[in-house]
């Protein structure tokens, strides 16, 4: 067992990088917004930093596919929906090809990573999905996977909330702010939980 002044001091430390990731949001909007005065656009600096975010921690889940055999299926599936929701995230841009492109390369991309694990990867996904389950940073993923995925698209939107609640003063700005701002804050948990997992696993 770890000394518990040390156990303590390692969880104060942490707490407090907690609160920065959760001032990391309002401060990235807050400069979009005022500072740059442009709102929270797609071609903002949150949008960016959502967008750098999702690159990173699908790297961080590919490279430890490359290093760990034992567990390469589950982590390939891991960095495949990360770059599928990547791509999504990206659609602004694939938009120049046409309406929705973006929704061709996600499929492909998803299609081809499960038929790879499917037939070169077997055995390696169930096992190793469920060691992550046991562990701390399986629940800081699952904390932003459901403020992205979930929290985000409720609470940010206009139509079910805001247009009720602000009437005649609400403004497509203001609902992007809180979306993106609540998006933003769900991809900070999902790096530093893809950090502190695939940087901390013992070579197989």
């Amino acid at each position: 067992m770890k000394n518990p002044k040390t156990k303590v001091t390692r969880a104060i430390g942490e707490f407090i990088l907690l609160i920065v990731f959760a001032l990391i949001p309002p401060v990235f909007v807050f400069i979009d917004s005022v500072v740059i005065g442009h709102g929270v656009p797609e071609d903002s600096l949150t949008e960016y930093l959502q967008e750098a975010l999702l690159f990173v921690s699908s790297l961080l889940f590919l490279r430890a596919a490359l290093r760990h055999p034992e567990s390469r299926g589950f982590f390939l599936l891991v960095a495949g929906f990360f770059s599928c929701a990547l791509i999504r995230e990206l659609d602004s841009y694939l938009d120049f090809i046409w309406h929705g492109f973006w929704v061709w390369p996600a499929n492909l991309l998803a299609l081809a990573t499960i038929v790879y694990v499917a037939l070169c990867c077997k055995g390696t996904v169930l096992n190793p999905m469920a060691a992550f389950i046991d562990t701390k940073p399986y629940f800081y993923m699952i904390f932003g996977l459901l403020i992205v995925f979930v929290f985000s698209r409720v609470f940010g939107s206009g139509t079910l909330l805001w247009d009720h609640l602000l009437g005649e003063t609400y403004t497509h700005n203001f609902k992007s702010g809180v979306q993106e701002g609540l998006e933003l804050f769900g991809y900070i948990f999902i790096a530093y939980s893809s950090f502190l997992y695939t940087l901390g696993i013992k070579r197989g």
